[in-house]
């Protein structure tokens, strides 16, 4: 195998992985994970697990809540890549359960009752923890 014909095989096998773009990190945009030390990545990537393309997520005002579990904010993006604003949400990292508030509409129209449970569960969580 001549030496062109072994860079054309390592580059071709290569192109998936270098042609992938970019990764963009989850970020913290106000420095609030300092206050939860390791935990916040725990949080980040727990709430990520839920959210369509994770990566673009913008967080902030992470804080313990009262009950343990991590209270925050999240900024997601729509389908048009714009970011939509900061939505609250709550991690129970110990029982490896996250979930963004729901809002109104979200409540009123649920995908299923096994969703419309998850919904309740969030709200229970969030009121037991972050809500003032």
């Amino acid at each position: 195998m001549t030496t062109l014909s072994r860079y054309l095989a390592v580059a071709m096998l290569a192109s998936p992985i270098l042609g992938a773009g970019p990764v963009r990190a989850q970020t913290v945009v106000d420095g609030s994970d300092t206050t939860l030390g390791p935990e916040a990545h725990s949080v980040i990537a727990l709430v990520g697990k839920g959210l369509k393309v994770p990566e673009t997520a913008r967080y902030g005002r992470l804080r313990t809540g009262r009950a343990g579990a991590i209270c925050g904010e999240v900024d997601t993006t729509n389908r048009m890549g714009q970011h939509v604003g900061p939505r609250s949400f709550v991690a129970d990292v110990g029982a490896g359960f996250a979930g963004i508030v729901p809002d109104g509409a979200e409540l009123r129209n649920p995908a299923s009752m096994g969703h419309y449970g998850v919904m309740q569960r969030i709200l229970a969580l969030f009121a037991a923890n972050c809500a003032a």
